[in-house]
């Protein structure tokens, strides 16, 4: 049972101009989508990497930690039940939000929400940076 790396993170804030520039032309991330009140952006060869959505509030929304195997998210659901912790299980429509296969979501004590994930999707098209990097000298 294993956390393998950090999947995703999940902005709110009212400034969603200010983070499209941010992400884009200061950390190189490709915006790739613009649905509504929501932005989302790609760093590599997954779907989506941050995701930050128009609200009031200026903080961290949502954070997502992928795991291993399938298996770890029951395991992980099990550990966290048994220590009084809500975990819910993702729906098929946050899944598909989120683009990965399967998750489990809890609040950590400090009242983040936490997604645990496994087998996030990948895209074929290439990833074109939001600006253009210099090679190092």
């Amino acid at each position: 049972m294993a956390i393998c790396a950090l999947g995703y993170l999940g902005i709110r804030s009212g400034k969603i101009d200010d983070w499209s520039d941010f992400a884009s032309k200061l950390l190189g991330m490709q915006q790739v989508d613009r649905a509504g009140k929501t932005l989302a952006f790609r760093m590599d060869d997954r779907k989506q990497r941050l995701i930050v959505s128009d609200e009031a509030g200026d903080t961290l929304s949502f954070i997502g930690w992928e795991v291993a195997d399938k298996n770890d998210l029951q395991q992980y659901a099990t550990r966290l039940e048994a220590k009084g912790v809500a975990v819910e299980y993702g729906k098929a429509e946050l899944c598909d939000r989120r683009f990965v296969s399967d998750l489990v979501t809890f609040y950590d004590p400090d009242g983040n929400r936490v997604e645990l994930f496994y087998k996030p999707m990948l895209t074929t098209d290439p990833f074109e940076p939001g600006r253009r990097y210099r090679a190092p000298r």
